[in-house]
């Protein structure tokens, strides 16, 4: 959708989205009336509400939001994800974050801005009169499904926030107290049902990577879990995971690709699978035109490449490692270990080597590059493969896209929620039906005979599924086992075959993780010092 459009046509309406959408931002509000003749004659044809769209889509895919911050960032420090450098530049990864860390308050900054160009949006497309009310019915749909999903990534993040769904007028409606997390999840809930009600699904639409009605309730079922869970525990919720996950595997349109290999590769190479990629975010590495719509996927959290003297190399810092917990979790015959922790590096000098250290492996589903044979590319005994979709890769970005939802996560939703209300023999099917696709085969029931044990095989599987695709530690914290988690892999880092300087770096997040505090991010210290009804979280004060 996005790489269509003229750019200079795109930079103009993210003009208009900064402008109108900079809740927030003191410098962005004050110059409101500088905007106001573009917002006030913008929605007016079916042309302006496709740039409002994509300029809305565009908020998700930014390096503050999913482009790096948001899918990378602040995935380190779990048992999936490390970050490998003696520094602390990543500090929220090492939990020695604080309320001033420039990467929480820009995340913030642009998921509200996200909201409030939705808040335009909506009124404005709401109130014209010269669109088809089909085809209004699938526009607005989009802006209450892209609504709900920042609001949801605020919620969960940080806990009870402001909750604004009109536009922004004024410095003045920047004064907002938080509201209760309740509060939050039934915006998210109504706008996710109205999105679900007026959705197109994704068999009858031309153009891919828009939301659809079975993504609004795969992102329904998410919500319902993550209430059923710490801090919330309303476990009633689970009746509604299941009821929305029932309506995506009863519809029987999306499905597993029999690949989970080709999967990921599809995502590097930008070809659609919307039967198993029920929603993902678009990137393109189009910097060269002078559109930022790139992200840094594959090149933060992917296989380290560090050999680009003709830069036209599939250059990667992998600021990333994969934790040991994860890499250990896997059986030999798990088609999925492979391609989750790769073994394999390329250094500055041209050598490519196999990795046999267990603290050295790294996140491979997103690699942009693979080896054909090891040794020294200076001499040819050392070759690789390009994967990414690109004739001269960007150093730093990429444009591979991100899954923020595929079928496997919908039939892990369903057996888990199916084995809180009912236990595990219902559940296992669905559980089942990921394995086999691993080419793991059915689980064996003796050893998961209760609720505490199928749970457990959950949380593994979740992990051995869905790695650095930007859900392990909401997942973590939903269960409360955050803590116990990176606990367990300091006392296997400490096992671990590697050096002792390795261990230091990788056991930082476990040794300074404060259950009373980095259970919830820090409200921004901007936000909190410019909005006066803002109080701080009393774990941060």
């Amino acid at each position: 959708m996005m790489k269509t459009i003229n750019k200079n046509i795109f930079f103009s309406l993210l003009f208009v989205a900064v402008l109108i959408g900079g809740t927030s931002c003191e410098d962005y509000l004050t110059v409101e009336p500088k905007s106001s003749w573009l917002t006030e004659s913008f929605y007016e044809s079916e042309s302006d509400v496709k740039l409002g769209l994509a300029g809305m889509y565009s908020y998700l895919a930014l390096d503050e939001t999913y482009g790096q911050i948001l899918s990378c960032k602040f995935e380190g420090g779990t048992d999936e994800l490390l970050y490998n450098r003696n520094n602390t530049k990543w500090s929220q990864a090492l939990y020695e974050h604080t309320a001033a860390t420039i990467d929480i308050k820009s995340a913030w900054l642009h998921l509200y801005q996200g909201i409030d160009a939705a808040n335009v949006f909506i009124e404005k497309v709401s109130n014209t009169t010269s669109i088809e009310e089909e085809n209004k019915k699938q526009y607005l749909g989009e802006a209450h499904f892209l609504r709900a999903l920042f609001y949801l990534d605020l919620v969960r993040w940080w806990g009870p926030v402001p909750l604004r769904t009109k536009p922004t007028i004024s410095v003045e409606d920047n004064n907002l107290a938080a509201s209760s997390r309740e509060e939050v999840y039934a915006q998210i809930i109504s706008d996710l049902e109205f999105a679900a009600s007026n959705l197109q699904h994704a068999e009858d639409m031309d153009e891919k990577g828009h939301a659809t009605k079975m993504a609004a309730h795969g992102i329904l079922a998410r919500t319902y879990l993550t209430m059923a869970g710490y801090p919330m525990y309303q476990t009633d919720k689970y009746t509604k995971v299941i009821e929305h996950c029932n309506v995506i595997i009863e519809d029987g349109w999306h499905t597993l690709n029999d690949s989970y290999k080709t999967v990921f590769l599809n995502y590097i190479q930008n070809k659609y699978d919307p039967k198993e990629s029920i929603f993902e975010l678009e990137f393109s590495n189009l910097r060269d035109q002078g559109i930022r719509e790139d992200g840094r996927i594959g090149q933060i959290n992917g296989v380290q490449f560090y050999y680009w003297p003709t830069k036209t190399e599939p250059f990667a810092y992998g600021m990333l490692q994969t934790g040991v917990k994860l890499l250990e979790s896997y059986a030999d015959e798990d088609e999925r270990k492979s391609w989750n922790v790769a073994n394999f590096i390329c250094n500055s000098k041209g050598k490519i080597s196999e990795i046999s250290k267990d603290l050295s492996y790294w996140p491979g589903k997103f690699r942009r590059w693979e080896p054909l044979t090891f040794g020294n590319i200076t001499d040819g005994t050392g070759t690789y493969t390009l994967l990414e979709d690109a004739s001269t890769p960007d150093k730093n970005f990429t444009g591979i896209n991100f899954p923020y939802l595929r079928y496997a996560d919908v039939l892990l939703m369903r057996a888990e929620a199916e084995n809180e209300v009912n236990g595990p023999v219902g559940a296992a099917p669905f559980l089942n039906e990921v394995r086999n696709r691993a080419k793991l085969g059915d689980i064996d029931m003796a050893l998961v005979p209760d609720k505490a044990s199928f749970l457990k095989e959950i949380q593994d599987e979740r992990a051995r599924e869905l790695c650095y695709e930007g859900l392990r530690k909401q997942d973590l914290i939903r269960w409360n086992i955050l803590k116990e988690t990176l606990d367990t892999q300091n006392e296997m880092i400490l096992s671990a075959n590697d050096a002792t300087k390795k261990k230091n770096i990788f056991k930082r997040a476990a040794l300074n993780f404060e259950v009373e505090k980095h259970m919830i991010l820090p409200y921004p210290l901007q936000e909190v010092t410019m909005n006066n009804k803002l109080e701080q979280h009393a774990e941060w004060q």
